[in-house]
């Protein structure tokens, strides 16, 4: 069952990771990547985890503490994911670096072992798997192993900071006119928050667990097990949740945090109805979705608004992603194409190529979506009438 878990959690992290990056017609904002990071570095503790408890870290003996180090991201990583929500920060800052010290001086900590003979290497996991025990008795770096006590420190400091950064965004917002998606984004980081300080205080219990059998010389094999298996079921739950709600990739494009001031500006009501007119307004006059390959960046620029806000828009007024959106004006070109009798001289191919579609298969997909019925049977029906 623990290895169901296990594994669970690192494919649901995958999926999510591969969504947060990859997924076509969506905006890939900079918390996005971050969390995609955090979810990664789960992902390969929970992976080098699995190789110990199973005992085939023996095969790959250059693993052994490379997660060590990534331990000390995750903290820093799940507050800056936090930050850049609330915030809109969109960017990677120098002081930023600041968060990457611990990860960086944990790594130097093990830089003898990293350049042990592969030989030695295969003697010491040995010891480990045989013994947890020994993940703290034999000293692996420049330090004594006493040094990962350090890492509840961190881990209750960034989530203290992390409670904090949600409390105060909540006392100040006024958001009435986007408070719905507004909820649905708190929503989601107080979800997120509370599964990480689930995990962290599982593992705090785990650290006074530890520290208690090593003073009495017992075995802490079980205890390491029991206590690695709330985190993968925190993963499992945070990345299920982000898969089937998608709509929280989308952030809070419509809000300035002005820090100048500490206040918070809201896209207003007759401002948002400003922003779709143009939208719209755009698209009919210009018609910029006859080219194939008409981007989401490639809208926003000519119409002069963040490319975050114009997903947004896109996504809450009509409830379509950029591509879906784009796809409705290129099928009623068609249409109109169809109805005015260029048939008579084009293919049917010929018409959904001129009105932007790259392929066959896109056209018929999106005007069985617009009009419930393939392009052939609307053709029928129109004749019958």
């Amino acid at each position: 069952m623990g290895d169901f878990i296990f594994i669970g959690s690192i494919f649901c992290a995958l999926i999510s990771t591969y969504l947060l990056l990859f997924k076509k017609n969506i905006v890939h904002l900079f918390s996005d990547k971050i969390l995609a990071i955090l979810f990664l570095c789960y992902s390969y503790c929970t992976l080098n985890f699995i190789l110990i408890s199973s005992g085939w870290l023996i095969y790959f003996p250059n693993l052994y503490r490379t997660s060590a180090p990534i331990n000390y991201l995750i903290p820093p990583l799940a507050y800056m994911y936090v930050k850049s929500v609330l915030t809109n920060k969109n960017k990677w800052n120098l002081i930023d670096s600041l968060h990457l010290v611990p990860f960086l001086l944990i790594a130097i900590n093990y830089i003898p072992l990293y350049c042990m003979g592969i030989n030695n290497k295969k003697e010491v996991v040995t010891l480990v798997i045989e013994s947890f025990n020994n993940n703290y008795n034999i000293q692996d770096g420049f330090f004594s192993e006493k040094i990962q006590f350090l890492r509840p420190i961190q881990s209750v400091v960034y989530i203290i900071l992390q409670w904090k950064l949600i409390y105060a965004f909540k006392r100040k917002q006024n958001l009435g006119y986007f408070k719905e998606h507004t909820e649905l984004i708190l929503s989601w980081l107080i979800k997120f928050t509370s599964a990480i300080t689930f995990t962290i205080l599982t593992f705090l219990i785990f650290v006074i667990g530890v520290v208690y059998t090593l003073y009495t010389n017992q075995s802490i094999n079980d205890i390491v097990f029991y206590a690695s298996i709330p985190v993968s079921i925190s993963l499992f739950y945070l990345t299920s949740y982000l898969i089937l709600n998608p709509n929280v990739f989308l952030g809070l494009p419509y809000i300035d945090y002005n820090k100048s001031n500490q206040k918070i500006e809201v896209l207003d009501k007759i401002k948002y109805e400003e922003e779709i007119s143009a939208i719209e307004s755009y698209l009919i006059a210009e018609k910029p979705y006859l080219k194939q390959g008409f981007s989401i960046n490639e809208f926003s620029m000519a119409l002069g608004l963040p490319t975050k806000l114009v997903s947004f828009l896109i996504n809450n007024h009509f409830d379509k992603n950029f591509n879906d959106f784009v796809n409705t004006y290129r099928i009623e070109h068609v249409t109109d194409c169809i109805k005015a009798g260029d048939l008579n001289q084009f293919t049917l191919y010929a018409l959904a190529t001129q009105a932007g579609f790259s392929n066959k298969t896109s056209f018929v997909d999106a005007f069985k979506k617009v009009h419930n019925c393939t392009p052939s049977h609307f053709i029928s029906n129109m004749i019958v009438q």
